[in-house]
């Protein structure tokens, strides 16, 4: 399909996939989109996922005799994108593959043989004959190796899985100008459970297309945006923006059996509050859903997670909140853990090694507390509290 003059969407469509990346609900399927430029010196950029590489050879081969295809570029190269890459080199091996520095190097260790390698850099240009493409670097979005790539005479920008959207659209109708229905709350979707943990480099990218002239811009993902360009730029600055108050977050996260633990964690919200210039979160994890827990946990300074011990471990809820934690952006930041314990009391310690190893910074001694609480437990909880919000401050 021609979506430009002389660039071809050769990408594949999964309607029936259900869930990605293993953990991700994707109830309207979605695409791999790759896509072909003519040229003096033809380009492809990007792959698509392994399990489609067949669909893939076979559109590739409608379009162009793969001896005559010059260049590779890989904006990004998780499997979903990359999985026919080996393939493709093997009956290409001329190609030159173009990309970040990271991505040339996650590239090598997936394909595991040699190839022509280029590693570009931010505003490198590739002279194609008769068009140029323009490299942007966008680290993050969501992997170190993520740039986007523009077509500066036909003002297309690709990126990748940024903008993108689990959507599969029906066969032939590849634009977003042709969809039926309204697919904006799976964009909005896809940034939250992609993208969300980056957003400071998602406005870095963003910023980066001012007073770029676009007319289209071609997702690794979902239907191809074609118009509302400028709302859309303006959706991923919204969903991006961060909250910038000067006023620190401390959030208390707890799950409670018998009460002893939320009481806990009330005196430790209790503590943290009397520090001016400190907002306290409170959640009761074990009877919130996973949207709450991933607004409360959106922005922090501090994190504080309390845990009964059952079964000599911490319970199921208070694991699912470090499990929505982004050990990249979470890296550094305050941490802590409570809980109360009747036998052993393995909890508050297992949660406390659990933050250590994905870097955060453990600013005061896990507090366990056994059974009903005396005067004593609760003023160590009160400390606790009040300690945490010192150390943000």
């Amino acid at each position: 399909m021609e979506i430009r003059p002389g660039i071809h969407w050769v990408g594949v469509r999964d309607p029936d996939l259900r869930v990605f990346d293993v953990i991700i609900p994707t109830e309207f399927g979605s695409t791999y989109n790759s896509y072909l430029i003519d040229a003096d010196e033809p380009a492809l950029i990007d792959g698509v996922k392994l399990e489609f590489q067949d669909e893939f050879f076979a559109k590739l081969a409608e379009k162009i005799d793969l001896t005559d295809l010059k260049h590779l570029v890989v904006n990004h190269t998780e499997p979903d994108h990359s999985g026919s890459i080996k393939e493709l080199l093997k009956r290409a091996p001329h190609l030159t593959v173009h990309g970040s520095r990271a991505a040339i190097q996650f590239l090598g260790e997936q394909v595991n043989m040699e190839f022509n390698k280029h590693i570009v850099g931010e505003g490198d240009v590739l002279d194609l004959g008769n068009r140029k493409l323009r490299f942007i670097m966008a680290p993050f979005l969501h992997w170190p190796d993520t740039m986007w790539t523009y077509l500066e005479e036909e003002e297309v920008l690709f990126t990748c899985d940024g903008f993108g959207s689990h959507f599969c659209f029906p066969e032939g109708k590849i634009f977003a100008s042709e969809q039926e229905m309204d697919f904006t709350d799976e964009i909005v979707y896809y940034f939250d459970a992609i993208m969300g943990p980056f957003k400071p480099k998602v406005q870095e990218a963003v910023a980066k297309l001012e007073g770029l002239p676009l007319k289209m811009i071609a997702t690794g993902h979902g239907p191809i945006l074609d118009e509302n360009l400028d709302q859309m730029i303006q959706l991923y600055k919204d969903l991006s923006a961060t909250v910038k108050q000067g006023r620190k977050r401390v959030v208390v996260g707890y799950a409670s059996a018998y009460g002893h633990t939320r009481r806990m964690a009330e005196l430790v919200a209790e503590g943290a509050r009397q520090k001016p210039g400190v907002d306290v979160t409170l959640i009761d994890v074990g009877n919130s859903t996973d949207d709450q827990i991933k607004e409360a946990i959106s922005s922090f300074d501090a994190i504080v997670l309390g845990s009964p011990t059952i079964n000599a471990d911490a319970v199921y809820p208070i694991w699912r909140v470090i499990d929505s934690l982004s050990a990249i952006t979470s890296r550094g930041k305050i941490a802590a853990t409570f809980g109360n314990y009747g036998w052993s009391g393995e909890a508050a310690g297992l949660l406390e090694e659990r933050l250590e190893k994905m870097r955060l910074a453990i600013a005061h001694p896990a507090v366990k507390a056994r059974f009903g609480l005396t005067d004593e437990d609760e003023q160590r909880c009160r400390e606790l509290g009040s300690n945490i919000a010192e150390a943000v401050s």
